[in-house]
């Protein structure tokens, strides 16, 4: 289908592709395809490829640098994309780092909540929002993780949110601590739709 959902911000444009096509659709669209050898994986890697074409405005192929950031191969814009089962989404600026992320809430993430967030942290979140919640602070943090773009960051340690109440949709507060090029007081805005979360950043 076309795509599902289109931000445009003065400093950055946001897209959400729905997933519906079948996989032959994508294929002709690409000279290149990916060595995966999981279907749906495919998927959504061409799905996320051509709504970043789409939001370019022209054809052009991403790369990843040394750390794995991806990269527009014949463009200085900037962008960060991500997918799951049924969505892709991408962030693009013309002028600043963004990191964005779609996950589907599933409860298995509380499995490995240990992974990202201290215990007093867990223990604080009420059962009754505990998948949503859990997702959230792991999406705001993979958003973060790639808006910073130099990999080797501890989740847990050095990706921090402030306390917050779920909503619908909203806006949270993170830092991102290292030594070198600490980031305070980041705004990582949120929306929940159709069992999914997304969640996205911009370095302004």
């Amino acid at each position: 289908m076309p795509l599902y959902k289109k931000t445009e911000e003065a400093n950055f444009s946001i897209g959400v592709w729905k997933i519906e096509e079948d996989l032959s659709f994508f294929e002709e669209l690409f000279h290149g395809h990916p060595d995966i050898s999981s279907e749906k994986k495919r998927l959504q890697w061409f799905a996320s490829r051509h709504l970043a074409n789409l939001m370019l405005g022209q054809p052009d192929t991403i790369v990843n640098d040394d750390t794995g950031k991806p990269n527009f191969k014949n463009s200085p814009i900037n962008i960060s994309l991500s997918h799951t089962i049924g969505y892709a989404a991408v962030i693009i600026s013309k002028q600043f780092a963004v990191g964005i992320d779609i996950e589907a809430v599933h409860p298995k993430v509380e499995r490995i909540a240990h992974k990202f967030l201290r215990d007093d942290e867990i223990n604080s979140i009420p059962a009754d929002e505990k998948a949503a919640k859990l997702m959230l602070y792991w999406s705001a943090k993979e958003s973060l993780f790639k808006l910073y773009g130099w990999g080797a960051l501890e989740f847990k340690t050095q990706l921090l949110i402030e306390p917050f109440t779920m909503g619908q949709s909203g806006e949270l507060k993170a830092d991102i601590v290292t030594p070198h090029l600490p980031l305070k007081n980041l705004g990582v805005h949120y929306e929940f739709f159709d069992g999914h979360i997304a969640t996205y950043v911009a370095l302004i």
